[in-house]
This record gives C-alpha cells, sequence and structure tokens, in this order.
C-alpha cells in the first residue's frame, strides 16, 4: 500500500474516534449537564412511607432527604417529581422529564435493559398485611398467604410486588392499586383480604395504624432479599461511578444509618419519639457526633427548596 493511502485510512479511523478522545478533553456528561442548568430533577415514589410521603403539608422521606444531599454534593438545587403511576417512572426517565429515579426502586434484571442502575442503598423483602382471622396460627410470612381461603390480594400495580404475587396467585385474586397506600385502605375496608408490599412499608403501616392491630396481622419474615438503587438513563459511565461513590461515602460516614434510625426507630413524623435512654459520656460523644450529622440534614432540609410536580 502507498504512503499516502496509508495517510487516508489513518484520517478514516482518526475521524472514528469522539471528538476529544485525543485532546484530553470529553463532551458534557450529566454530571456536567446538570450542574450547568443548576437543577437536579428527581422523581420520586407517590405516597410510600417512610421513602416519600406529605406530612403537615410538606414533602418528606428517605429519599427526599438522600435527593437533597445528592443534590448538594452536585452543588445545585433539587426539584420533585411524582408520576401518578409506578409504570410512569422509568418513561419519565427515558424521556428527559427527570434526570434521577431515587423512589424505592427494586433493581431486576428486566428494568436493567432500560436504565442503568447504582449499587443498593437498601435491602427489602416481600411482606404483607392480612386479615387476622384469616391468617393461620403461627403465620408470619408472604408465604403463608397460600394458606388463606378465597384470597383477594391487594398490590401496587407494575411493581415486583405485583410480579412475585402473579407467580403465586391466580390473576383473578389479584387486585392492582395505584399505591401500596390505596392498597392497605382497601384492606382496612374489606375490598381485599391481604395486601402486599416491601418490608419497610409492611413494617411502617403496623407501626403507625396500632388502631388496627386486632383486625391486621403483619407477615414480615424475610422471604426474599431485594435491593432498592437509584435509576439512571444508560450512556454516561461517569454519572453512574459518581452516584456509587456518593451510596458508598453515604453508608461509610453514618448518614445513611442516622437517616435509617430516624425514619424506621424514631419516627418523629408520626409524631412520637420511642428513643429513651439514660445518658452516660460514651452516649453523650456518641450523640454529639450524630447530633453534628442530624444538624447538617436539617441544615440542607431548612434550605430545600425543590418543587414538587405530580402527574395526575
Amino acid at each position: 500500500m502507498k504512503f499516502t493511502n496509508w495517510i487516508v485510512v489513518f484520517c478514516f479511523l482518526l475521524g472514528s474516534f469522539p471528538v476529544g478522545a485525543f485532546s484530553g478533553t470529553s463532551p458534557a456528561g450529566e454530571i456536567q449537564r446538570i450542574q450547568a442548568k443548576g437543577e437536579l430533577v428527581v422523581s420520586l415514589n407517590k405516597d410510600y412511607p417512610p421513602f416519600s410521603m406529605i406530612v403537615d403539608g410538606q414533602l418528606q422521606g428517605l429519599d427526599v432527604d438522600l435527593s437533597a444531599l445528592l443534590a448538594e454534593s452536585l452543588g445545585v438545587r433539587v426539584k420533585f417529581i411524582r408520576p401518578a403511576t409506578y409504570d410512569l417512572q422509568i418513561p419519565t426517565l427515558v424521556s428527559g422529564k427527570s434526570d434521577i429515579i431515587i423512589a424505592a426502586m427494586t433493581r431486576t434484571i428486566d428494568r436493567g435493559l432500560t436504565v442503568n442502575f447504582t449499587d443498593p442503598y437498601f435491602e427489602v423483602s416481600q411482606a404483607a398485611l392480612v386479615q387476622r382471622d384469616l391468617a393461620r396460627p403461627g403465620a408470619d410470612s408472604y408465604f403463608d398467604l397460600l394458606d388463606v381461603d378465597n384470597l383477594l390480594l391487594g398490590v401496587k400495580a407494575d411493581t415486583t410486588h405485583e410480579r412475585f404475587a402473579r407467580q403465586l396467585f391466580a390473576d383473578s385474586a389479584i387486585r392492582l392499586y395505584p399505591t401500596a397506600d390505596g392498597a392497605a385502605k382497601a384492606l382496612v375496608k374489606g375490598e381485599v383480604t391481604a395486601m402486599a408490599a416491601d418490608s419497610p412499608f409492611i413494617r411502617v403501616w403496623k407501626e403507625s395504624h396500632p388502631e388496627h392491630y386486632l383486625k391486621i396481622k403483619s407477615l414480615l419474615a424475610p422471604v426474599t432479599k431485594e435491593y432498592y438503587a437509584f435509576a439512571v438513563r444508560k450512556g454516561d459511565l461517569e454519572f453512574l461511578n459518581w452516584l456509587n461513590l456518593f451510596i458508598s461515602q453515604i453508608k461509610i460516614d453514618g448518614t445513611l444509618d442516622i437517616l435509617v434510625h430516624e425514619y424506621f426507630e424514631r419516627m418523629p413524623w408520626l409524631g412520637r419519639d420511642k428513643e429513651k435512654t439514660k445518658p452516660n459520656r460514651a452516649i453523650f460523644l456518641k450523640n454529639r457526633f450524630i447530633q453534628n450529622k442530624k444538624d447538617n440534614i436539617e441544615k440542607r432540609r431548612h434550605d430545600l427548596k425543590g418543587d414538587i410536580i405530580t402527574y395526575d
């Protein structure tokens, strides 16, 4: 091959590389785009305590706080949207209406064909609530629903709850609802005889509705192992890697543990604080460290100016 032909081939190959591949720079990715517009648009779950909920007219929850921390780490403000139904979460992200899903979303291989998932930030199991008089003695897990005669099971549509239920029960036994809270309300009204959701929702519902204890039994023994993660559009591994670093950091520095303790143990959003401890020096030092963390979190909440848009 002549020298001039080699030049042609080299130029052709050079043109096939992305702009900036040899210049030390790269095209702007998701991080740069979000920082340039000064806003992180987060798609939240709708009515899924304690991850996302309205308390006294204010948006609160574990996912809400994580979103605020994430936006602060990026140096931008946060804006929230809450699609009316869960099946709109991924289309909303893919269409560009949101930048990220932080919505107690379980990582699944089917969803992974459309979006990229981060490392997990929360582990859950399938769990259920059932009319107490229908549960056999000693019932404690989701699988005990198999012993319930004429079961009518309420689940949130287009979720792992629905998919898992359809593996065990006939379609005629399943009733779909837009939210897990809606399915729980249907159970209280007698429209269904049981409802299923992830274990955190069932646990919190049990704690926040003591008036239904004699009528409704919780089934919380683990039967599956599933993980919540953030979801982002495909195509930007730099953003995905940075999000994994963020999740790793909030686990290492105790921030995630503090938030989990607040929402699942103390539960001040229910109007009560279950934490009563006799102080000593070790507890004092621990509490001071934790209080500093909490003060930082509370400051972020106070500074939070995110708008809420609900698609109905």
